[in-house]
């Protein structure tokens, strides 16, 4: 019976003890003292007015990273490397074609703008709205030429 007594209270010290520590660690603090976390902190509304929030369609667009892809003309046997980019409207995303494009397809060095349209077609257009490029989605991560008939010319998503 004296040894149950003493692993009794044993037990009831320490759990004192475990809660008097636990008090003083998670007690009030003072956070004017603190450094703040930068992280949670950018993770955290503020409760201050600021700029209407973008629709989350469109901020996904935004978030989204740029597309390469691989400019295939078959029947010229050419070759370029374009970069679908940000995100300028809801359908409408920057677009970046270099100048050696222009062997592979005449014109699309001009290009400035990929639109997707409904159907999954894509419109790629210069500065002042032109369209250069109509295009079709192919298998997979691929787009075939539809608005010229005998072009072979196919763009395809690189990782």
């Amino acid at each position: 019976m004296k040894s149950s007594f003493v692993i009794v209270a044993t037990a009831v010290v320490c759990a004192g003890i475990s809660a008097i520590g636990i008090g003083f660690w998670a007690g009030p603090r003072q956070v004017a003292q603190e450094a703040a976390d930068p992280i949670v902190l950018g993770t955290i509304p503020s409760a201050l007015p600021s700029t209407p929030s973008l629709p989350a369609s469109f901020q996904a667009h935004v978030m989204s990273p740029p597309a390469i892809f691989s400019v295939s003309n078959f029947t010229r046997k050419t070759v370029c490397i374009v970069e679908r980019g940000a995100a300028l409207t809801s359908r409408s995303r920057d677009f970046y074609a270099p100048p050696d494009c222009e062997q592979v397809w005449p014109g699309l060095a001009r290009a400035s703008n990929w639109t997707q349209n409904e159907d999954g077609s894509v419109i790629i257009s210069d500065s002042n709205g032109a369209i250069l490029l109509t295009l079709v989605r192919g298998r997979h991560f691929s787009y075939e030429a539809a608005d010229e008939p005998g072009a072979d010319l196919a763009l395809l998503m690189l990782p």
